[in-house]
């Protein structure tokens, strides 16, 4: 079943929804009208998204001695920053500098259009968004970029441990699975660990 990432009136915040039914066009952007479900609540909605066509920067990647001209396709509106790690169609690429005319920013939005300055990535930094009732914690951690993540599966963050209810990669899909290059967020709930009962021991009353 198809999944898209969008807010929900009961929950107050961003979940994974079930796409029920829908309309969608990629004719000048992304739009989508239709029924969705959402899986944290199982409340139905009639949901519309209207989204611009990506833009396309002017890319630079450094590769050994050599400075490559290419483009970086991204979306409207999203923040850009230095040490971030972004998917590109030869593999993933880690931004090093955002230059603007006469001068050079740590964080830029893609609207300003910027010349990014980027390096081949061996690894990626993930954001998890840990649910835990009306709070929600968030962490960082970097993993090699081909180390693949799945709902259901176990993660240690700190010292604490969750299960993967979601993920979403760069540009807004909701997967299943992904590796960690590809994805922007993982969605999580803590684990809470049943405490072990105390061994019982039992008296022997029979003697030699």
């Amino acid at each position: 079943m198809e999944e898209l990432w969008l807010f929900c009136d009961i929950c107050n915040e961003e979940n994974t929804h079930h796409i029920l039914k829908s309309r969608t066009s990629t004719k000048k952007g992304f739009s989508f009208q239709g029924v969705v479900k959402c899986i944290e609540c199982n409340s139905t909605s009639s949901k519309e998204v209207n989204e611009e066509p990506p833009l396309n920067l002017k890319l630079r990647i450094s590769i050994d001695d050599e400075t490559v001209n290419d483009i970086l396709t991204v979306d409207r509106g999203i923040q850009i920053e230095v040490g971030q790690t972004r998917p590109h169609p030869d593999g993933l690429i880690l931004i090093t500098g955002l230059e603007l005319p006469h001068k050079r920013l740590n964080q830029v939005y893609s609207q300003d259009n910027p010349i990014v300055w980027a390096k081949k990535a061996t690894h990626s930094k993930i954001r998890f968004a840990v649910h835990d009732g009306d709070q929600t914690d968030s962490y960082k951690q970097e993993f090699e970029i081909n180390v693949e993540f799945n709902k259901g599966m176990k993660v240690k963050l700190e010292d604490n441990l969750a299960r993967i209810t979601g993920i979403t990669l760069h540009g807004g899909k909701s997967v299943s699975s992904a590796f960690a290059f590809e994805i922007a967020r993982v969605n999580c709930k803590y684990i809470v660990e049943k405490p072990r009962s105390p061994p019982r021991f039992y008296r022997n009353n029979n003697y030699d």
